[in-house]
């Protein structure tokens, strides 16, 4: 990255095309701001967001509805004003065919066609 590009965390999720690449950028909003996890499950109020839950948008997952995101971002510090295209960014990333995870079903007859049987 040029020293000329934006290096903000809403830069980083406007070029996410990935969910961690999204995970990274919710991420890298909260440690821009200096709060744990348990800060932002404070800061956000009336959103009520767990801890945990903070924490797993910032690690493994990101949100799967629109309130936890806006929740997270409320906690963070975004002002109202920028929720909308942190909102956007999430839908276009969690909307790509590229980055939905398959249901444990579809992965059993994938097996199965596959020509794999159980373990006897």
């Amino acid at each position: 990255m040029s020293p000329t590009e934006d290096d903000s965390p809403f830069a980083t999720a406007c070029r996410a095309g990935t969910r961690e690449e999204l995970i990274c950028a919710l991420d890298r909003l909260r440690q821009s701001r200096g709060l744990s996890y348990r800060e932002v499950s404070i800061n956000a109020g009336e959103f009520a967001l767990a801890k945990s839950s903070a924490h797993a948008m910032c690690t493994d997952r990101p949100p799967k509805q629109e309130d936890k995101l806006r929740a997270f971002l409320t906690g963070c510090g975004e002002p109202e004003e920028a929720l909308d295209g942190w909102v956007e960014q999430w839908r276009r990333v969690t909307a790509s065919r590229a980055n939905r995870r398959p249901h444990p079903a579809a992965q059993l007859v994938q097996s199965s066609a596959r020509g794999s049987s159980p373990p006897e």
